[in-house]
């Protein structure tokens, strides 16, 4: 098998990221699609690396897909947490072990624990997330979005 390596995303990487992103919100896995202009101030936050880290997926020498994780502290786990904000592989490079090998690397990573978000009808994602030991929580997670993005 081809090895899969991730590496922080970059300037350099706007492109790619930017198509793979418009993929990852039109083919159902996200909740609904989204704004170039949010996705363009999102690009800066990921950048900066303040509350999220990218990391581009390289499977056997190129360009696999995404991963974006955010790090934040949780006095019920006891330490840090791993939030899987996203994460993209290609559909022609799906099934090849590459999600679980994302999954390792940031598990890895001095978390105590890892969380992510799926939608009820991505039963492939299920599948693998709950294959690699991941359980649905019995509450709901709310959120209300309190102002525009800044420009």
């Amino acid at each position: 098998m081809s090895s899969v390596e991730l590496r922080k995303i970059s300037e350099k990487d706007r492109e790619i990221f930017f198509e793979m992103s418009r993929d990852f919100y039109s083919c159902g896995a996200a909740h609904a699609p989204i704004s170039e202009e949010n996705r363009i101030n999102f690009w800066k936050e990921v950048l900066s690396g303040e509350f999220i880290n990218g990391y581009i997926i390289n499977f056997g020498g190129e360009i696999a897909g995404y991963a974006l994780v955010a790090y934040y502290a949780s006095q019920e786990y006891g330490g840090k947490i791993a939030l899987f904000d996203e994460l993209y592989i290609k559909p022609a490079l799906r099934g090849h072990g590459i999600g679980k090998k994302v999954f390792e690397f940031v598990e890895a990573s001095g978390a105590v624990a890892c969380r992510l978000e799926v939608e009820k009808s991505n039963e492939r994602a299920m599948k693998l997330y709950s294959s690699l030991g991941y359980e649905e929580f019995d509450y709901i997670q709310m959120s209300k979005k309190i102002r525009k993005n800044r420009g």
